[in-house]
């Protein structure tokens, strides 16, 4: 009788072993098939050759695992080109509208140049430049914002370059455009040379288009480049 019930609580554990449990145990001890090879013999009976010793057929696995991974690492690769091409690119364009800055020949052209061409290259909705002054030369009203005394400290803090993923736009620092904001990036700008504490500013209205983490130096570049072009023409002296 004893017998009886031991037998039947056996036949309830194995009843109760799910396929789940047995893909989950293998998942965990991921030798056991290599080190019991025979095991294979019964997991995939269509690989047996008539015979009266059942011969696994190891090679169709090593196959597959393989060419899984030279699918793997050849999407990765493209992902490298993509990625790669498209860096190069903005370097290029970046290029181009610094260059587009230094030459410009007064401050309508800065002002085209910021407000207009380098969003569009950028993939960006706005574009600002401002300093800590109350006395803008007038002829550069509609390019460069004044910003009180302090703005860029609350602003920036201990930073240079500030990333915010997700946040309201400034009409102190983006005017009319602030509305659009939703994501940007904030360079601080030195006091030197004549000129003011400023601000660079670059906005989208796609929250998280600029991420924590992410490489701001093509930004701290061209916020440096506008600033000179900006100097060019207020202080003469860069």
């Amino acid at each position: 009788m004893a017998d009886q019930m031991t037998a039947g609580k056996t036949d309830a554990q194995k009843s109760d072993l799910r396929e789940a449990d047995v893909i989950a145990y293998l998942r965990r001890n991921p030798r056991i098939l290599l080190n019991n090879p025979d095991l294979l013999g019964a997991l995939a009976p269509d690989t047996r050759f008539e015979a009266e010793t059942v011969v696994v057929d190891m090679q169709r696995f090593v196959v597959d695992r393989l060419r899984r991974q030279v699918d793997e690492m050849k999407a990765a690769g493209d992902r490298l080109v993509t990625t790669t091409r498209s860096n190069m690119s903005l370097v290029e364009r970046t290029v181009e509208c610094a260059l587009a800055l230094l030459y410009a020949r007064d401050y309508n052209e800065l002002a085209q140049i910021l407000q207009d061409d380098l969003p569009v290259h950028r993939g960006v909705d706005a574009v600002s430049i401002a300093f800590e002054s109350e006395s803008l030369p007038v002829e550069a009203g509609h390019l460069v914002k004044a910003l009180p005394p302090g703005t860029v400290d609350r602003l920036m803090g201990e930073d240079s370059v500030r990333i915010r993923p997700d946040t309201e736009g400034e009409a102190l620092v983006y005017g009319a455009a602030a509305g659009l904001v939703r994501s940007d990036a904030l360079v601080a700008l030195p006091e030197g040379e004549g000129l003011p504490l400023g601000l660079f500013a670059v906005g989208c209205r796609a929250a998280n288009h600029f991420e924590s983490g992410q490489g701001t130096e093509l930004i701290a570049f061209l916020a440096h480049v506008s600033r000179y072009a900006v100097g060019r023409w207020w202080t003469l002296k860069l």
